[in-house]
């Protein structure tokens, strides 16, 4: 038979967990990091961090995704890209992809060609 001791329980002060709650939020640091050095199992620090963020005046973190604010600017311009603009009922696509390359369709193409040049220079 063997007998297995662990560590006795310890006990936190309300200061004691205060001060390392509020030590997860110095920047750089982290809560894994902050119970490493301490010797705490993370679970617990996040459950104290949750209790006493807003005591010690800390934002609260959302407990759902959001948004970010975004903003539509006007197009690029840059002498080297100029394409003239078109004519009126003259219908133009513009399609810049992620390696650099750019694609620009004016007036009346077909389909499968149009489909075709994406795909090949998509795969550049």
């Amino acid at each position: 038979m063997d007998i297995i001791l662990g560590k006795a329980r310890r006990r936190w002060s309300v200061e004691e967990k205060r001060a390392l709650v509020a030590e997860t939020f110095v920047p750089g640091s982290s809560v894994n990091g902050v119970a490493r050095r301490h010797e705490i199992n993370p679970s617990m620090l996040f459950s104290w961090r949750k209790r006493l963020q807003a005591e010690l005046g800390f934002a609260k973190e959302p407990d759902c995704a959001s948004f970010a604010a975004v903003s539509i600017a006007g197009p690029e311009t840059s002498p080297a890209a100029t394409v003239p603009a078109p004519t009126r009922g003259e219908v133009r696509i513009e399609i810049a992809f992620a390696g650099g390359a750019r694609m620009t369709v004016t007036g009346a193409a077909d389909p499968a060609l149009v489909m075709a040049m994406t795909k090949a220079l998509a795969r550049r």
